[in-house]
């Protein structure tokens, strides 16, 4: 209470003070004759200054308390700011209106290996992987274009030490009122073991759905297996009676029988190439002869569905390079949808057409046909048309082919037929041999 009037009690006692000293020097030492119209002024104009100016030195007091503990609020806000800036685990960092890093803190050095010092003053596009950088660039581009202000992405940064870290950018865009860029504020949060997690599990996703679409063609299939192996088998039982009754060998016979029994080994191969896990082998290997597997293969499955599969082929070998077990079961998966369309019988043809750095492999069909609507959802994941259909069987192809660097067209008139088209790079070698 006395803090808060100290001044004025201080004026007032020097305003009394005062004035009994100004009426003993003045009325009692010099006997001076009082004048009420002068005195009472004076005393009157003097107690109001004396009042007024310890009114303006608590006031002044009260200020300058106010604005201590401003100040020292001031300062522990600025110490915890400070102390959150700087042991953030998420990089803190502001851009001007050129995109050049102005603000960093010590996070930024954790997540990169840069440090703050030698970072600020460069673009942050610098910092970004090269091969993200056109894209990043272009979506820079087009948010200061419509002046967006809140932008979140997931972006690779490079590392000092090489290689790249994922990061999720969380980005607010400062505008003035003519649309002019002034600064970026925002974030960037290290989520490279998340995304890693993801692309662990998208790779599981599709080695699952492999391995279901090859057991898928295997179930199909098991009809045509069993009538192939059994025709040989057949053979082999007639001709054995023969030799039996004959009791001597005879060289014509033995041929038939070792023919059969090889027939039977190559069926049973593709069928266990089909139905096990297969290690991803990359090799170079002929794609012609691919498809003559394919189609002794598949042929049995077909004659019964009174398909006939025509392939057009060159003596000379074409060579491809990557995992043949994959292109197979992709030529496998085609061909059997070509002969499900077609349920009163046609024809399959199968050709080939060979540029200086593709070929691309022909599936025609003179099946029904696919509706346009349909046609754009092909190789949608679980997307089929099929009653009992997964929906992962030309999803799987499209992946297999787009991981040996290819694409795989599709062309469709309903009541006339469909044509499959794939398309792979060549090897080196033969490359240079059709330059």
């Amino acid at each position: 209470m006395f803090e808060r009037y100290k001044g004025r009690l201080i004026s007032t006692i020097a305003f009394l003070i005062g004035m009994t000293t100004w009426n003993l020097v003045f009325y009692v030492a010099k006997n001076y004759d009082y004048d009420p119209w002068l005195d009472l002024p004076f005393t009157f104009i003097f107690a109001i200054t004396a009042w007024c100016l310890g009114s303006y030195f608590d006031k002044s007091k009260v200020l300058f308390n106010k604005l201590s503990n401003s100040e020292e609020n001031y300062k522990k806000l600025l110490e915890t700011n400070t102390y959150l800036f700087n042991n953030l685990n998420q990089v803190v960092y502001q851009t001007d209106h050129l995109g050049c890093l102005t603000v960093l803190n010590p996070a930024w050095e954790t997540v990169t290996g840069y440090t703050p010092l030698e970072s600020i003053g460069r673009s942050l596009l610098f910092y970004v992987y090269h091969e993200d950088q056109e894209w990043m660039n272009q979506k820079a581009i087009d948010t200061i274009k419509h002046s967006t202000q809140i932008v979140q992405e997931e972006v690779r940064l490079r590392k000092k030490d090489g290689g790249f870290v994922w990061i999720e950018v969380n980005s607010k865009f400062n505008f003035t009122d003519n649309g002019k860029l002034i600064s970026t504020v925002g974030t960037l949060t290290d989520i490279t073991e998340w995304k890693l997690s993801e692309l662990k599990l998208l790779q599981l996703n599709e080695d699952l759905a492999i391995h279901s679409d090859k057991l898928s063609v295997v179930a199909n299939m098991s009809a045509a297996i069993a009538h192939e192996v059994r025709n040989p088998l057949t053979s082999i039982s007639g001709f054995i009676q023969l030799l039996k009754e004959q009791r001597h060998l005879q060289k014509e016979y033995i041929d038939v029988i070792f023919s059969e029994i090889e027939r039977i080994e190559l069926v049973l191969s593709e069928m266990l190439l089909l139905s096990k896990p297969q290690v991803v082998n990359l090799k170079k290997f002929d794609i012609i002869k691919t498809l003559d597997y394919v189609i002794a293969l598949i042929s049995t499955k077909a004659n019964m569905n009174s398909i006939e599969i025509m392939l057009k082929k060159d003596e000379k070998p074409i060579w491809v390079y990557g995992e043949e077990n994959q292109i197979k079961q992709v030529f496998i998966n085609i061909i059997k949808n070509a002969i499900e369309a077609m349920q009163n019988g046609g024809k399959v043809h199968v050709s080939l057409v060979n540029d200086n750095q593709y070929v691309s492999i022909y599936f025609s069909d003179t099946g029904c046909g696919i509706p346009k609507e349909t046609l754009e959802k092909i190789g949608q994941p679980f997307y089929t048309t099929k009653e009992k259909g997964t929906g992962l069987g030309l999803t799987t192809c499209f992946k297999i082919i787009e991981n040996h660097k290819g694409k795989i067209h599709i062309s469709s008139q309903v009541g006339i037929g469909t044509t499959f088209e794939v398309i792979l790079p060549l090897t080196e070698a033969e490359i240079s041999a059709v330059i």
